[in-house]
């Protein structure tokens, strides 16, 4: 699909995810690229993260994705390692201020087995950062994260009640893709059969929740 509108000569407006992580992020990516969108989902083929270069832009003054003209939809924006962490997610209201035409997809899914799926990213490594950059044990790191799930939570649903923007809340658990391409369906086609879903945790819910309980209090 064209960046360009060719009825209007104006480009197609950007589609940015402000979830987190593990809340069907690459689902969300491939539906884009299966139906021709540009999208960019954590980093390029070449190496660059796309959080970190959005986070240099702003403080260069420039827009967020300055350097990505060709992207329409982004995904996964964020970055982490021993030293710092980088969650785009939680810069959406820089987000809006600098594409205020841009359509806000707020994805989201069951705290406790957001959790657990974080856990055991990347074979429990991801995790294993985290504490080494925030100084927490484990359970100190679960607790923060769901904390964190919380207000990021509050704090979006709150902003976007009041703005005014394309946004769409996407529970992983309960919407079905349909609502993603009726969403879209102003200014791109969305062919919804085309979901997917990866990167899925095969453990049982409930032993996930059981897992995570003192975390969550």
């Amino acid at each position: 699909m064209s960046v360009i509108d060719h009825k209007t000569g104006a480009a197609r407006p950007l589609i940015l995810q402000i979830g987190f992580n593990r809340c069907g992020t690459l689902s969300f990516h491939r539906l884009m690229e299966d139906n021709g969108i540009p999208a960019l989902h954590w980093q390029e083929p070449e190496g660059r993260n796309v959080a970190q270069v959005m986070v240099s832009n702003l403080a260069m003054g420039r827009k967020p994705f300055e350097g990505f003209e060709g992207i329409r939809a982004f995904s996964d924006i964020a970055f982490l390692n021993g030293q710092m962490m980088i969650d785009g997610a939680r810069l959406f209201r820089s987000l809006h201020a600098a594409y205020p035409d841009a359509y806000f997809f707020f994805n989201t899914r069951d705290k406790s087995d957001w959790i657990a799926s974080r856990a055991a990213h990347a074979n429990g490594t991801f995790l294993k950062r985290f504490c080494k950059m925030s100084g927490l044990d484990e359970a100190g790191a679960k607790a923060a994260w769901a904390e964190m799930f919380d207000r990021h939570t509050a704090e979006v649903q709150s902003y976007f009640a009041m703005a005014d923007a394309r946004f769409l809340q996407f529970d992983l658990d309960r919407d079905a893709p349909s609502k993603i391409a009726d969403w879209l369906s102003p200014d791109f086609a969305v062919d919804a059969s085309l979901w997917g879903h990866y990167n899925r945790k095969s453990q049982p819910r409930a032993l996930r929740a059981d897992t995570n309980r003192e975390a969550l209090g």
